[in-house]
């Protein structure tokens, strides 16, 4: 038979207040401590912060309903019938210890200063600095803030963070823009994941891809809305993209509910559905007006809206449908055959956008270790 570990109790021994720098109001108090009695604690209470860490349990708990024990590593507080046993450990005193060094560093260097500011205007800047605690900030953010920051705080946070980034070595600015974007980005495609599973209209995915298209499709450096030249009847696209090499690209927007294809049961395979054809055929007279006019349209958006393009025969997108309701590989490879098909238009589902998105997130994980 196995023998049964004995439970280790450590024993709980105390102390007695009677240091003068206590005072009378604490003067008999005790403090308890586990195994041995700790080296920076004396016989008669003194300890660093235990004045003012017994003033703060009296105020809390009161007088006789506390006993503080000093531990090794545990810092807990339980209450046991009417009293209650605060445990603070070594490292904790430690760690109030060092803050209290930084602290009184930072304040004297500002009572310097200051008074040489007085004293000295000419050579000494008047320096009105806010005392900070160490430690505020790290307790304050956290996301159960986000919904609750009022514009005011919003101000000020981007007004105070790029002085900060400014400030910090290239390292670490790198780290904190790559851990902000990757954090955006894994955001963004949670909320994609979750929207595509309902039903929204055309025009509020057109909306949602347009404020997202530059975050979410990697290679695009700008968004343009519709392009208003009157040419008679000609039409121009009401979205079209600009490639990091200044080339233009059109993305028309449908629905991930959108069907992609239709069964023919005669000739035993997939075509394109109703919706998808139209919106082919829109890509392509748009692809063919772009290339027609491409120097008027070139022209406008020079004098418009300053953008020096190359406007050649652009490329279509068309963004629609979900790759996931494929149920039979045969669904798979007809769409794969009929989008090979198409000449400088690529259809893209919703779901293998999530997917390059997902992609992205990972390369940016591994690339920040």
């Amino acid at each position: 038979m196995k023998k049964k570990r004995k439970k280790i109790v450590k024993r709980i021994k105390h102390v007695k207040v009677s240091n003068k720098f206590y005072g009378k109001a604490l003067f008999g108090q005790k403090i308890y401590y586990e195994g041995v009695k700790p080296k920076k604690l004396s016989d008669d209470g003194r300890i660093k912060f235990g004045k003012h860490i017994l003033e703060c349990f009296n105020a809390k708990f009161g007088e006789n309903n506390f006993k503080w024990i000093i531990t090794k590593k545990d810092d807990s507080v339980k209450k046991e019938k009417t009293t209650y046993k605060i445990k603070t450990s070594l490292i904790l005193l430690e760690k109030m210890d060092k803050e209290f060094l930084d602290r009184s560093r930072d304040i004297k260097n500002d009572i310097v200063r200051n008074f040489f500011s007085i004293y000295f205007p000419s050579h000494f800047e008047d320096l009105q600095t806010d005392v900070y605690v160490p430690g505020t900030v790290s307790g304050i953010f956290n996301k159960k803030i986000l919904s609750k920051l009022s514009n005011e705080d919003k101000d000020a946070i981007n007004k105070f963070l790029p002085g900060y980034i400014a400030s910090e070595s290239i390292k670490t600015v790198n780290l904190l823009k790559a851990e902000a974007q990757i954090q955006s980005l894994k955001d963004l495609a949670k909320t994609l994941k979750k929207e595509i599973k309902t039903s929204h209209g055309e025009s509020w995915w057109q909306k949602f891809i347009k404020s997202n298209i530059l975050i979410i499709q990697q290679g695009y450096i700008n968004s343009l809305e519709k392009i208003n030249i009157s040419i008679g009847n000609t039409k121009f696209p009401d979205f079209s993209l600009i490639t990091h090499d200044n080339y233009l690209d059109i993305l028309e927007i449908k629905k991930p509910s959108t069907p992609l294809l239709k069964f023919d049961q005669g000739r035993d395979n997939y075509y394109w559905d109703s919706e998808m054809s139209k919106a082919i055929i829109q890509v392509e007279n748009y692809i063919s007006n772009i290339s027609k006019y491409s120097d008027n349209i070139r022209s406008y958006l020079l004098d418009k809206k300053k953008i020096n393009l190359q406007v050649l025969r652009p490329r279509g997108i068309i963004l629609a449908g979900d790759f996931g309701d494929f149920k039979e590989q045969k669904e798979k490879d007809d769409f794969r055959l009929l989008s090979q098909s198409l000449k400088n238009i690529t259809i893209l589902t919703y779901s293998e956008l999530l997917t390059r998105l997902e992609n992205y997130i990972k390369i940016l994980e591994n690339f920040k270790k």
